[in-house]
């Protein structure tokens, strides 16, 4: 059987087309509904949900449905894997719902006698913020934070080619088009200097949602900010895979011999179109002789698993940068959030350098902290447990 072919935008993460279209699509629209909905959860209406569900919990499980896996080894994600070992660490017994003998990213953990009920993050009931019936929108995020006078790139949400041309004419080059709603980095376009370009990349973005973003791309290395209880807890660095120049070796001899020497635990930088694509919006291919001290970016993922780099930083991070990060999390009042954001140097005064923050994450990767290839881990999930205190 001929295996189905991945697709260059979603990366090392994909993801169904359709389903993801449709969903996100619907959802942007809906938002206004969820946000007043969000608004009457509260004990009662927690307590009401259980009553109606654990009577078909039972029966499902009577009926060998669904089942509890008590093996952490089975944990969906490294987020989940790390909540998981931390709640043995704490004693707290904890479970992974299975649906028809597949595992899935739902659990429980017993504190007090009393099973809790979660995705991935065992965030209390009673702490659940309002803002994560809307956080993950990007559009929705940038016109809260450029209202409030958070730091964030200029840019906006569009949803016609009409709509999107008027905005690239209105902010500063290059820009970036995402999907507005979505995850790690699927369909996201960088470095866009022409109307080309962003027409290339308008309709790659569009394949997810029938809404994207455009916004003003900024320079530097893309940074995870974790905030759990009122506290900025991470700064994780991630790094796009990048060469040097040595003035005689083409990019191509470049990149084979950074995957020749890298480190064992990150990954080869693979050459494919989508790399070719973002080399010339560079204005290189693979055949260009890059000069000698020039540093280039070959692909626009972030991370170990693209070829790319990263490093815990918050003990050198300006303390203006937390407390911007520490601003952005209070305003949208929720107890566990991931920021992603972009400076140039995360050790300097953020006000000398352009920078902003670019997406809020309901549901953050807090496992990026736990296994940095540079500098201290840091435990974020046992901060997140701390909240059940």
């Amino acid at each position: 059987m001929k295996s189905k072919k991945k697709c260059l935008y979603c990366g090392n993460n994909p993801t169904n087309h359709f389903m993801s279209y449709v969903m996100q699509s619907i959802a942007i629209p809906l938002t206004p509904v969820i946000r007043v909905a969000s608004l009457l959860e509260n004990r009662v209406t927690f307590f009401i949900a259980k009553v109606i569900l654990t009577p078909y919990l039972h029966f499902f499980r009577l009926v060998r449905f669904i089942k509890w896996n008590k093996d952490k080894t089975k944990a969906c994600t490294d987020r989940s894997l790390v909540i998981w070992t931390e709640a043995e660490a704490r004693n707290i017994p904890m479970e992974q719902l299975v649906i028809m003998n597949k595992p899935v990213e739902h659990y429980r953990a017993k504190i007090s006698n009393r099973w809790n009920y979660f995705e991935s993050l065992p965030i209390p009931k009673t702490l659940k913020g309002r803002s994560y019936a809307w956080m993950d929108d990007k559009g929705i995020l940038k016109k809260t934070f450029l209202k409030a006078g958070i730091k964030t790139p200029r840019g906006g949400s569009v949803m016609t080619w009409k709509q999107a041309e008027k905005m690239f004419h209105t902010i500063d080059k290059p820009v970036i088009i995402k999907p507005q709603l979505g995850s790690r980095g699927r369909h996201t376009l960088t470095n866009l200097r022409t109307l080309e370009e962003l027409q290339f990349a308008y309709r790659i973005a569009k394949q997810l949602c029938h809404f994207v973003v455009i916004e003003e791309h900024l320079v530097g290395s893309v940074y995870r900010g974790t905030y759990v209880g009122g506290k900025i807890v991470g700064i994780l660095r991630g790094d796009p895979p990048r060469i040097l120049g040595d003035g005689k070796k083409t990019i191509r001899e470049l990149i084979e011999n950074k995957n020749k020497t890298k480190p064992e635990k990150i990954k080869e930088v693979i050459i494919n179109k989508k790399l070719e694509d973002f080399l010339e919006r560079q204005a290189y291919t693979l055949d260009s002789i890059l000069e000698k001290d020039k540093t280039i970016d070959v692909n626009e993922k972030i991370g170990t698993s693209y070829g790319g780099f990263a490093a815990e930083m918050i003990p050198v991070t300006h303390p203006k940068i937390l407390t911007e990060l520490k601003k952005a999390g209070d305003l949208l009042n929720a107890p566990v959030i991931g920021f992603d954001f972009i400076i140039n140097d995360v050790t300097k005064d953020p006000d000398t350098q352009k920078w902003g923050i670019i997406e809020a994450n309901s549901l953050p990767f807090i496992n990026l902290h736990h296994f940095p290839l540079e500098g201290d881990a840091v435990n974020v999930a046992s901060k997140v447990w701390d909240l059940w205190k």
